[in-house]
């Protein structure tokens, strides 16, 4: 079987083992990937709301910071970022929305956008958003990520305004919550996963992990023809030839699929 066709499936089990609370299931446990609590169907806790409550009351239990923290780790350290390209339903669905910005790269503007040498330092602001919003905020302040999160309007807000019509109350970071929800869309049909480059904080705890992760993606360099094949195709824009276990590989194996020489591969350290 085709690997973009494993991963699709893959993609699909994760979806409906998010949701099996709409057959009143709950897991008890808490997604390795980014996934909203509040959804009405889902059937575990969100990891950052987790943490970000943990902090906000000081109270560091196994419940609220140790336990999402070990299973991010133990997931990360296994597959580093895969669970992005595999597992994650936020990364389904900039699965589906990336065939927009890839026909937006080729018009000049976009390309000259894409080219800017700033760009790759706009990838450190998923990380700012994890310290800042998840770890200080709620700490100092009280203010918490999952209070404005596109991803809990989308799978948590929407369908509760819909099962409830005419019940829902709007909080006070409804109005802020939807305009960070339309520019999450106008995000991801104008750069392709641009959530996962720029701004998911579940992302900015996992990427670390590929560095020391059990599985990785490797190339063979001394047989690379460079033909930028397997770049051209990387949905997280990079340069997979002089990649090594970067970051940003959400090892969604495009680039295995596609170079000619089929000298890139998943290695297991």
């Amino acid at each position: 079987m085709n690997l973009q066709v494993k991963r699709k499936i893959a993609q699909l089990f994760f979806l409906l083992s998010a949701n099996l609370g709409a057959f009143g299931l709950k897991s008890g446990m808490c997604y390795p990937f980014f996934y909203c609590h509040a959804c009405p169907s889902a059937d575990a806790a969100c990891p950052l709301r987790s943490l970000e409550i943990g902090v906000f009351r000081g109270n560091i239990t196994w419940k609220l910071l140790l336990f999402p923290l070990v299973i991010i780790g133990m997931v990360g350290i296994i597959s580093g970022r895969a669970v992005c390209g595999w597992a994650c339903p936020i990364g389904l669905l900039q699965r589906a929305t990336s065939p927009v910005p890839r026909k937006l790269q080729k018009l000049s503007l976009f390309k000259k956008m894409g080219s800017l040498k700033i760009e790759p330092y706009l990838r450190y602001t998923k990380y700012i958003c994890l310290l800042g919003l998840v770890l200080i905020t709620p700490f100092l302040i009280g203010f918490m990520f999952t209070d404005i999160c596109p991803v809990g309007f989308l799978t948590g807000t929407i369908p509760i305004l819909i099962l409830n019509p005419g019940q829902f109350v709007p909080s006070f970071y409804f109005y802020p919550a939807l305009l960070i929800f339309v520019l999450f869309f106008v995000l991801i049909f104008t750069v392709e996963r641009g959530w996962c480059r720029y701004f998911c904080p579940v992302g900015a705890l996992l990427a670390p992990l590929n560095k020391i992760s059990y599985l990785s993606v490797e190339v063979n360099t001394k047989e690379c023809i460079h033909c930028n094949a397997c770049s051209s195709v990387c949905p997280m824009g990079i340069d997979v030839p002089t990649m090594v276990r970067d970051p940003e590989c959400i090892l969604c194996g495009k680039c295995i699929s596609t170079c000619p020489k089929s000298i890139i591969h998943y290695k297991r350290t």
